[in-house]
C-alpha cells in the first residue's frame, strides 16, 4: 500500500503545472507552434507598452526597405553590365547580327549574375526580384548612353571595335530595345 501511494504521489508531483515554464502544450500543438505563439504574445506586449517605441522604430525600418530596394535596383543594372562584359570575353569579341538573341542572351546571363550578386549579400530572393529585374532591363536598355559618354572607359572594359559598333549603330540619347531605338 505505501508503495502505491507513494507512486500516485509522484504522479501529482509531475502532472502539476511548474512554475515559470510556458503553458502546457496540446497533443495538436507542436513545438514550434507553441514557441510562435509565445513570440506573437511577447511582440503584442512590446507593442502595447510603447507606442513611442514603436512608432521611433518605423521610419527605420522604412529607410531600410527602401535602401535595400535601390540597392536590388543596382545590383541589377551591375548584373546587366557585367553580363555584357562576360559575353564580350565568351565570344572573343565576335559581335552578333541578331538584336533578339543579344537581347535574350544578355537578359539570361544578367539574371544568373543577380542571384549570384543576391545570394553574395543574402538579399530576400522574393520581395526584391521585381526591383533587380527593372534595374537589369533599365541598364540593357541604356547602356548605349553611357558608352557614349564615356568611351574611353568601355574602350578599356570590352575593346575599341565593340566601342564604335555601339556609337556606329546607337544614337545618345535613345532607348535602344531589339535593334531599334526611342528617344527619350
Amino acid at each position: 500500500m505505501d508503495q502505491r501511494e507513494e507512486f500516485y504521489n509522484r504522479l501529482e508531483r509531475v502532472s502539476r503545472p511548474s512554475q515559470g515554464v510556458l503553458h502546457r502544450m496540446g497533443p495538436s500543438q507542436t513545438r514550434t507552434h507553441g514557441r510562435n505563439q509565445h513570440l506573437k504574445e511577447m511582440l503584442a506586449r512590446h507593442r502595447a507598452q510603447g507606442v513611442h517605441g514603436a512608432s521611433a522604430m518605423e521610419p527605420r525600418l522604412k529607410l531600410t526597405q527602401v535602401l535595400c530596394y535601390l540597392l536590388a535596383f543596382a545590383m541589377g543594372g551591375l548584373a546587366a553590365v557585367i553580363a555584357r562584359w562576360l559575353r564580350f570575353q565568351l565570344s572573343d569579341g565576335v559581335i552578333s547580327v541578331s538584336a533578339d538573341l543579344d537581347l535574350a542572351l544578355d537578359v539570361i546571363f544578367a539574371i544568373v549574375i543577380a542571384f549570384i550578386l543576391r545570394e553574395a549579400v543574402s538579399l530576400s530572393a522574393v520581395k526584391h526580384m521585381g526591383a533587380q529585374f527593372a534595374g537589369i532591363l533599365l541598364a540593357m536598355v541604356t547602356m548605349h548612353n553611357v558608352v557614349h559618354e564615356m568611351p574611353d572607359v568601355f574602350s578599356r572594359l570590352f575593346s575599341p571595335q565593340w566601342v564604335a559598333h555601339v556609337t556606329d549603330t546607337t544614337e545618345p540619347g535613345t532607348l535602344s530595345f531589339r535593334g531599334h531605338s526611342y528617344p527619350i
